[in-house]
């Protein structure tokens, strides 16, 4: 097969084992224990697909840190100092990619996101899979639909599935570590509670975080007159959590679960008659949604 393939790419390279020179793509042939590095430039993205069906993609791109990003690798992570900055705030976007393969590009990646940017930012990568950018210009801060109109490109052309987690802008002092330890504890909290979604925030998240911070023993008792109502009723579930995440629009909910208008204002009653929890209001929208994400909890299960 190794044969093959460099007839059908005179300009590759074989190898006992696989460098880290980003221009190729490093493919292992099982049957010699041996790799041949074909150029990127060479492949199509259909060819890269075929390949890495066909082959184990052994290369990996070195991950490289610049002396600023090592600093704050080392302050976030490890005990290192607080990096001197000339910023007065500062704030977190933390990124994770789940589905990379070993032929990612990573550099070519980080490169295409820094250019969302109107300002120079900070990549901090972890590893090839998650890590934070740090921006230091609110005033010229990416916007959360700037960065949801780029999505579809960046995952389109480098062939992975992303999700970010804006932070929000914090003096830059030690208290700033807590804060990204929270937002990481929050991503991971937002990548299993919402797998869909490629942009969550604080705002989204904090139900689901509130919900999962409950004394587990209290969940049945605090919910109790609430969760058999929605447990007999699947469909009410679903109805009354839409509306809530659709801050009440009941236009909205309607289109989304291809139902009149009249059907979900029923239902709503309904549940307000049953329940005498008003729906429409904040506390008692914020207290349903919580009781919504411990059936969905007990029908997981």
């Amino acid at each position: 097969m190794i044969k093959r393939l460099l007839q059908l790419y005179p300009e590759a390279i074989t190898s006992l084992k696989p460098n880290t020179d980003s221009r190729y793509i490093w493919l292992k042939d099982e049957s010699t224990d041996s790799y041949i590095g074909i150029p990127n430039a060479k492949l199509t993205k259909e060819e890269i697909t075929l390949l890495a069906t066909l082959f184990p993609l052994s290369h990996k791109q070195e991950l490289v840190r610049t002396p600023l990003a090592e600093e704050w690798y080392q302050f976030l992570t490890k005990n290192g100092k607080i990096p001197y900055s000339k910023a007065e705030n500062i704030r977190f976007i933390h990124f994770t990619i789940p589905n990379m393969r070993d032929d990612f590009q990573y550099n070519e990646w980080e490169e295409a996101t820094k250019s969302l940017f109107s300002n120079e930012v900070i990549f901090v990568p972890f590893s090839h899979h998650h890590g934070v950018i740090i921006e230091d210009h609110p005033n010229f801060s990416i916007s959360e639909e700037e960065l949801s109109s780029a999505i579809e490109a960046l995952e389109s052309d480098f062939f992975i599935k992303i999700h970010f987690y804006l932070g929000f802008f914090q003096p830059i002092q030690n208290q700033v570590k807590h804060l990204f330890q929270l937002e990481q504890r929050l991503l991971a909290v937002s990548l299993t509670a919402h797998p869909e979604e490629r942009i969550m925030t604080r705002e989204k998240v904090i139900p689901n975080y509130s919900y999962l911070n409950l004394p587990e023993h209290e969940r049945p008792i605090l919910f109790a007159d609430v969760h058999q109502i929605l447990l007999d009723d699947p469909d009410l579930t679903k109805t009354i959590k839409t509306y809530i995440e659709n801050q009440a629009n009941a236009t909205l909910t309607a289109k989304q679960l291809f139902m009149h208008r009249n059907s979900l204002q029923y239902r709503i009653d309904k549940f307000i008659e049953k329940t005498g929890i008003d729906i429409k209001t904040f506390h008692g929208a914020f207290f349903t949604y919580l009781a919504c994400l411990h059936v969905d909890g007990l029908q997981g299960q």
